[in-house]
């Protein structure tokens, strides 16, 4: 493992400017996806669910990816765990209680949901994430290979069953319009070239600032001695789910309610089962105590969304909110179990 040099205050540095690089290619490679979509006629469930799920998960995603399959090191392999955690987690609890938080300050007409998101797809949603994630977990209690390796299998069909339901799905295609390409502004209608040029950059850009993402938060650990682990759990997820709470707001004022909740639970299907399944297959699956309430946290916050809508026959807001309490629970926990 390559050692960063200089002190506290240049480790603190390289961790911001690492994150910020994590975050620009990843708006530039959730653009060129959002363009795939639409170029390629997908429908709206797709887009938000599938489409831009997918890029707004690829910073956390790509750091897992590159600690556990190249780094290769423990102390790698705890900020790989750390990621692949750590978003359903932030995902599960803050995202969730971002939304409800959006449709409660707004403003609608008497007598209308605050959320409009088809109920069927969100139970659907919500249920295969929680059997996803629960035997992700329970893959941790007897991590041998047969076990780990059947259970990266299960879940990678999981997501399989997940893109069939949406890309299946009998509605019609997406009329939001991407915001132009980065890498071709003035185009109204870019060519498609250029979209996988500037999907290939985001790619390249991600992995190398992944990297230094990864030893940055190394050195931040070993400064602050705490494990690397704990400082993944809080680094990783709130910088890279940045993309994610944009996508949300900026859906959730325009009224795509089914855009924005899709947008994040289709991102915790892909941690769960894709990032997951690289996790499982190339690290010995040891989970810590601080890794394991994060899991319950996250998994809380998903099972109280599916028991309230499985019984209001809605997404309540209300619910939504009170997700966020999961998480401060969870930093209660981690804080007094130093």
């Amino acid at each position: 493992m390559r050692e960063l040099n200089g002190g506290p205050v240049l480790t603190a540095l390289q961790v911001v400017v690492s994150l910020i690089l994590l975050v620009v290619a990843s708006d530039a490679f959730t653009n060129a996806v959002e363009w795939i979509g639409a170029l390629y006629g997908l429908s709206r469930s797709a887009v938000g669910s599938v489409v831009a799920a997918v890029g707004s998960s690829l910073p956390e995603t790509m750091i897992a990816a590159v600690a556990l399959l190249v780094l290769r090191s423990p102390e790698s392999q705890a900020v790989g765990i750390g990621a692949v955690i750590g978003a359903p987690l932030l995902l599960g609890t803050i995202a969730f209680s971002a939304i409800g938080i959006l449709a409660l300050l707004r403003r609608r007409p008497p007598n209308t949901a605050k959320l409009i998101v088809n109920e069927g797809v969100a139970i659907f949603g919500l249920t295969l994430f929680v059997l996803t994630f629960a035997l992700v977990i329970g893959a941790s209690f007897a991590p041998t290979m047969a076990v780990r390796a059947s259970a990266s299998a299960l879940v990678i069909i999981a997501y399989v069953a997940y893109l069939v339901f949406h890309f299946r799905r009998d509605e019609p295609q997406s009329d939001e319009t991407p915001p132009r390409l980065h890498f071709q502004p003035a185009a109204e209608r870019p060519r498609h070239v250029a979209v996988f040029a500037q999907l290939a950059m985001a790619l390249i850009v991600t992995v190398a600032a992944s990297r230094w993402f990864i030893d940055s938060v190394i050195a931040t650990s070993a400064s602050l001695q705490l494990s690397p682990l704990v400082v993944s759990l809080f680094l990783s997820p709130v910088a890279t789910e940045l993309p994610e709470l944009l996508n949300v707001s900026i859906w959730m004022r325009r009224g795509l309610d089914e855009l924005a909740f899709g947008n994040v639970l289709g991102a915790m299907m892909f941690q769960t089962s894709i990032a997951s399944a690289i996790a499982m297959l190339a690290s010995p699956w040891r989970l810590e105590v601080q890794a394991y309430a994060a899991c319950a946290a996250g998994l809380l916050g998903a099972a109280l969304m599916l028991v309230s809508t499985a019984l209001r026959r809605r997404v309540e807001p209300v619910a939504l909110v009170a997700c966020g309490g999961f998480y401060i629970l969870y930093a209660v926990v981690v804080t007094f179990a130093r």
